[in-house]
């Protein structure tokens, strides 16, 4: 295939790496090929940071979690591809020192930096690369869950004849190339190809079924050297082509309780810690510790199981959307900066629709008036939520499910608690793992900057909805949402999960960036009539460091670039 022209994109790919310097290829002029000493100077001690978590990590395989409190480890281990900018999120050079993009948007060829290797010595050839697109195909070929939807972003599909997956085909015309062929243009391709699900492993150790046989190894600025149990400690990578990381362990400990990660913080037993408890930002303040709050990009929610009998009528689905007062847990359970949610997509994306207020509005009176004319009759639905843990999404589950559980008995319904403790078997995927919930209180942090990184999640479980379940057409008036649909309304025009999934693809067809977000505004006006999950807030969460930290940035995806941090000499 001949080479193409600059294209658009290019060009701006080109602008944004000039622009974010720091986020060049990793090996670059300025290391002299990479070499440097793989072990610490013997003329100064070791530089350890320990960072305290508030949940602890139970896999460092991204296909067999997205918590974030192991993505953010496993991020630092297996580099992407193609890396985020911090401030824009737009795609920058990663272990891809540059690409091109065909005319048709349905080619693209990126070029590798010979100099790179995985962290055991080994080369990242092109090959490697293709062996892990292969994990990724066999991942995304498994049915669809919320482990499992990045790699259906790419290899997926809802139908396979009439829509074929993202990614057809890809190939090696040289020793430093992959070139990757898609069936559509595809404008958040290159963004998804950030997050760390798709961060490129050693293929030695990908099993058959794309999931992996040992831990990771990767060519990222760290690491695995320890695990144990609370505790996971990360050396820097002797063979990493990047800029020598400030810090030569890093350490993460994992502290549940707020009130433990704040006086170890004190006593010098960590140098940073995230989730903030409500009542410790004043004394860190008055003590002298920066605080810095991560931008909303994060959403919590109320998961519906559309499959469930007491759901099937649209009407019980929209009794609970106004059932729940969003307002009380924003203000009573979130750090200052956190919003009510009408969808789920944060502000910075602008696509909120107009109407999305009324279809998830608090008005108890409704809510109750709605659930009398469902056919809904008080069967007992279960309710899953996590216990004895602090989420970014979530910091107080407990609390959180008692408020939205006593909305909803005010209602009408007929609640049945099922707490779950974060390191229970099969607590990762509620929806696929116990198919007869009724509810699940849930949340995640979105890990790249685009809508899908947030609708596809949500959708995932509704993949399985039974063809019965009644939806209101979108003919339908907006501003009653206790107008019972029609057998005809529901038939003409009704949203489904299938529906929306190719509203979601021909939006990531769409450049123009007006044009992109209506599209979206709408998708978000179909998720309001489907109603597969009822958002909560759009959380913010605080970090704090120690004394003896120089920098340290954050990034709203909670993803935080380890090997930037900067210690204070002779600390």
């Amino acid at each position: 295939m001949a080479s193409h022209k600059m294209s658009r994109r290019r060009f701006v790919q080109i602008s944004a790496v000039i622009t974010a310097g720091f986020t060049l290829s990793a090996c670059s002029t300025s290391n002299s090929g990479g070499s440097k000493d793989p072990e610490p100077s013997p003329s100064r001690e070791e530089r350890v940071f320990r960072f305290a978590q508030a949940a602890p990590c139970l896999t460092l395989d991204p296909a067999r979690t997205q918590r974030l409190e192991s993505v953010r480890i496993t991020a630092q281990i297996l580099d992407p591809l193609v890396r985020a900018d911090p401030n824009t999120g737009e795609p920058v050079s990663g272990l891809a020192q540059e690409w091109t993009i065909s005319d048709d948007g349905l080619v693209y060829t990126f070029e590798l930096d010979p100099q790179t290797t995985f962290s055991d010595g080994s080369a990242l050839t092109p090959r490697a690369l293709a062996s892990n697109l292969e994990r990724w195909e066999a991942l995304g070929q498994q049915p669809l869950t919320r482990l499992t939807q990045p790699y259906h972003q790419l290899f997926g599909s809802v139908d396979s004849e009439e829509q074929p997956p993202l990614v057809t085909s890809w190939e090696i015309p040289s020793d430093q190339v992959l070139r990757v062929t898609l069936s559509r243009p595809s404008v958040s391709f290159l963004k998804v190809l950030t997050q760390p699900a798709l961060g490129i492993a050693l293929p030695a150790l990908i099993g058959k079924d794309g999931y992996f046989t040992e831990d990771p190894i990767g060519t990222g600025a760290f690491k695995l050297d320890e695990w144990s149990e609370g505790s996971i400690r990360l050396v820097t990578n002797p063979h990493y082509c990047g800029a020598e990381p400030g810090i030569d362990v890093l350490e993460f400990v994992s502290l549940p309780d707020a009130e433990k990660r704040y006086y170890s913080l004190l006593q010098g037993n960590v140098d940073a810690f995230d989730q903030i408890g409500l009542e410790d930002y004043v004394p860190l303040a008055l003590d002298g510790y920066a605080v810095q709050t991560r931008d909303p990009y994060a959403v919590a929610y109320v998961n519906i199981n559309l499959s469930h009998p007491a759901f099937a009528d649209a009407l019980t689905r929209q009794a609970l959307a106004q059932a729940i007062d969003r307002s009380k847990i924003a203000a009573d359970y979130y750090p200052q900066g956190t919003s009510t949610a009408y969808d789920f997509l944060p502000a910075l994306f602008q696509t909120r629709h107009e109407k999305a207020r009324e279809h998830y509005g608090y008005d108890s009176a409704t809510a109750g008036s709605l659930l009398k004319d469902s056919t809904y009759k008080g069967e007992p639905i279960d309710f899953y939520y996590p216990v004895q843990v602090s989420l970014a999404t979530l910091p107080a589950p407990e609390a959180i499910y008692s408020v939205i559980s006593a909305n909803l008995v005010a209602s009408g319904f007929n609640i049945v608690p099922r707490p779950y403790r974060w390191d229970a078997p099969d607590s990762e995927d509620i929806p696929a793992h116990h198919p007869d919930y009724g509810l699940e209180l849930t949340g995640f942090v979105g890990t790249f900057r685009d809508p899908s990184a947030f609708l596809g999640k949500v959708l995932a479980p509704a993949s399985t909805a039974p063809d019965s379940l009644t939806v209101p057409s979108a003919s339908s008036s907006a501003s009653s949402p206790s107008a019972s649909p029609s057998p005809e309304t529901s038939a003409a025009g009704a949203t489904h999960h299938a529906e929306i999934i190719e509203a979601l693809q021909a939006a990531d067809v769409i450049e123009d960036v007006e044009v992109r977000r209506s599209a979206y505004r709408e998708i978000n006006a179909k998720l309001a009539l489907l109603l597969p999950a009822i958002p909560l807030t759009y959380p913010v969460s605080g970090v704090t460091q120690g004394p003896r930290v120089r920098t340290y940035g954050v990034e709203a995806t909670g993803l935080d670039r380890f090997n930037k941090i900067e210690l204070r000499e002779g600390q």
